[in-house]
C-alpha cells in the first residue's frame, strides 16, 4: 500500500456548503476498481478531499495489487472515524459506497459510514438534467457546464488496463495517470459543489420585461423570423444553460435574465373542438359547423364530425406553445405533437408572460 497526499490553496467551496455541516468536518471521497462487480473486481483506491484552513486537502490510499485491499479499507476507515461528520461523493449512493461495503465485510473491516450523513452530488441535480441540457451526468460533463478545465484525459474504465499493466510491472509512468485521475476527480467534486445551486431551479420564476423579433437566414439562404423574449428570473446560478424543447429554446443566465427564442411561422392551422358530437363536418368547405347552425346546410353536404375532422382553419402568424393554458391552441392535424397560437403584436405581451410559465413547468 501507498499513501498519497498533495494541498491546493485555489480551491474554494463556492457553495454555502457549512450550512449543512461545518467546513473541517465535510470529507469528499472518490475511488478507483477494476470493473463495477462488487464480487468480481477490485478496489485499488481510495481518494478522499477535505477543507482545512486555506486548503483544499487530499490523501490517496492504493493499492499495490489486490492483497492491499483490506489494508486500504482499513487505513480510511482510521483516517475518517471520529474526525468527519458530512460524506460527499458524485453517484457514490449508487457505486462507492455499495462496492465499500462490500469489500469491508468480505475483509471484516469497519467503515465509518453509519456515523456520517451523506450528499450524493449526483442524485442532487439529477431532476434537473433535461432542464441544465446535459446530453450524460457524468462528472465530467457537469464540470464542463460549469466550464472547470481538466488536464486528465482517461476515465476510470480507461484506467483498468493501466493499472492491470502496474501490477505485473511497477513504474511511475503507470502509476501517476492512476493517481493523477482520481486527484482530478476529488478537486472536480469541490468545484462543482455551486452545481447545488441548480437544485432550486424548482423555484425557477420567470417575469416578463420585453421581446423583440429577429429576422435571420438558415444556411440553405431562407428566411426566417424568430421571437426572442427576454425575461428575468429569480435565482443565482454559477453558470448559463440552454435547454431545448422541440423548436423552442430557453437560455437562463447568470446575471437574473432570461431569454426564450420562439420561431415565428405563417402558416393554415387547424382548431379542433372536444365536443365533435355537437358538430357537422361539410368535406367541400373542409371545415366544421356546429349542428344548431347547421339547418341550412343540405344532407348531402354535411356528416357527422368525427374528432378528427373537427376543426376550423385559420391563417396567419403562430408560435409554438408547450401546453394548453394559452388559447386558442392550434395543430396542422389531430395527431399532431406540436401545439401552436396565434401570434400578434396586440396579443404579445400577455401571451408570452404565461409561455414563460409554460416553459418551465413544462421542462421541469
Amino acid at each position: 500500500m501507498q499513501i498519497f497526499t498533495d494541498f491546493f490553496p485555489n480551491i474554494h467551496p463556492g457553495y454555502p456548503i457549512e450550512k449543512l455541516a461545518p467546513l473541517d468536518k465535510i470529507l469528499f471521497i472518490d475511488i478507483e476498481t477494476t470493473g463495477l462487480s462488487r464480487e468480481l473486481t477490485d478496489l485499488y483506491l481510495i481518494g478522499c478531499g477535505y477543507f482545512k484552513g486555506d486548503c483544499y486537502n487530499t490523501i490517496q490510499w492504493f493499492a499495490d495489487s489486490a492483497e492491499d485491499e483490506a489494508a486500504i479499507l482499513q487505513a480510511f476507515n482510521e483516517f475518517v472515524s471520529g474526525r468527519f461528520t458530512l460524506l460527499i461523493h458524485y453517484n457514490g449512493n449508487h457505486f462507492d459506497i455499495p462496492y465499500l461495503k462490500a469489500k469491508a465485510l468480505k475483509h471484516a473491516v469497519s467503515l465509518p459510514f453509519n456515523s456520517l450523513k451523506a450528499l450524493d452530488i449526483y442524485c442532487e441535480i439529477k431532476p434537473y438534467k433535461k432542464l441544465l441540457g446535459l446530453a450524460s451526468l457524468r462528472q465530467r460533463c457537469v464540470e464542463d457546464l460549469l466550464m472547470i478545465s481538466s488536464d486528465d484525459p482517461y476515465t476510470g474504465k480507461d484506467l483498468i488496463s493501466v493499472y492491470r499493466r502496474y501490477v505485473n510491472n511497477p513504474s511511475d509512468d503507470l502509476l501517476w495517470p492512476l493517481i493523477h485521475h482520481n486527484s482530478e476527480d476529488l478537486k472536480g467534486m469541490a468545484y462543482i459543489l455551486p452545481a447545488l445551486y441548480y437544485t432550486e431551479l424548482k423555484d425557477l420564476r420567470l417575469e416578463y420585461v420585453s421581446y423583440g423579433i429577429h429576422n435571420y437566414h438558415d444556411h440553405e439562404d431562407n428566411e426566417h423570423r424568430e421571437l426572442l423574449v427576454t425575461y428575468s428570473h429569480n435565482l443565482q446560478l454559477p453558470a448559463g444553460f440552454n435547454c431545448r424543447e422541440g423548436s423552442i429554446m430557453l437560455h437562463v443566465g447568470t446575471g437574473g435574465r432570461a431569454t426564450l427564442r420562439l420561431p415565428i411561422i405563417e402558416a393554415t392551422l387547424k382548431q379542433f373542438y372536444p365536443d365533435h358530437k355537437n358538430y357537422y363536418y361539410l368535406p367541400a368547405e373542409d371545415t366544421c359547423i356546429y349542428k344548431s347552425a347547421a339547418q341550412g346546410v343540405p344532407p348531402s353536404r354535411r356528416e357527422n364530425a368525427k374528432k378528427e375532422t373537427c376543426y376550423t382553419k385559420h391563417s396567419g402568424l403562430f408560435i409554438p406553445v408547450l401546453t394548453k393554458s394559452v388559447s386558442p391552441i392550434l395543430k396542422t392535424d389531430y395527431s399532431s405533437k406540436e401545439l401552436y397560437t396565434p401570434f400578434t403584436e396586440e396579443n404579445c405581451p400577455t401571451l408570452l408572460k404565461n409561455i414563460g410559465r409554460d416553459v418551465i413547468s413544462h421542462i421541469l
